[in-house]
Parts: structure tokens; sequence; C-alpha cells
């Protein structure tokens, strides 16, 4: 069965705990600043995906923060079905 996704963009420039509510993730450093997403530090031009299988769903929410002077760009990109 194929299934319709919409892939969601958003771009943070301050800490703060954001909600998932979504089948993937992907958190892209596009700032100056190292970006830390619970403990995982991204430096600059760093990204890290987390992958979902399968009619998996995650709603769990995510703390992020920035480190460093400069500018703060995290784009997140969510799967949302």
């Amino acid at each position: 069965m194929i299934r319709n996704y919409t892939p969601v963009f958003i771009a943070y420039n301050t800490p703060q705990s954001i909600p998932t509510d979504c089948n993937s993730i992907i958190f892209i450093n596009l700032g100056t600043t190292n970006a830390v997403i619970e403990n995982v530090t991204l430096a600059p031009s760093q990204s890290f995906v987390i992958d979902g299988n399968n009619d998996e769903y995650t709603s769990a929410t995510l703390q992020i923060n920035f480190t460093g002077a400069g500018q703060n760009n995290l784009v997140v990109v969510k799967k949302i079905f």
C-alpha cells in the first residue's frame, strides 16, 4: 500500500522544546554556532537523522540549544503521514 506523506521544513534560531510528531526527522545546522539536540552536538554544516520504519511514529519532545557566538540556524525536516 502506498502512503502519502508531507515533508515539513522549520527553521529555529532560539533554544526551545520542539515536538517531533513524525515518522522521521532531520536536523541540519546551517548556522555558525553549535546546535545541541538533547545531548547531540552539531557543528556548523553537520546534520543528524532519526529514521522511522514503516508504520512507526514518534511524539517525543526534544530540547534544542545553541552554544558559542554567531548565528543560530537549525533547520528541521519532518516526514509526516
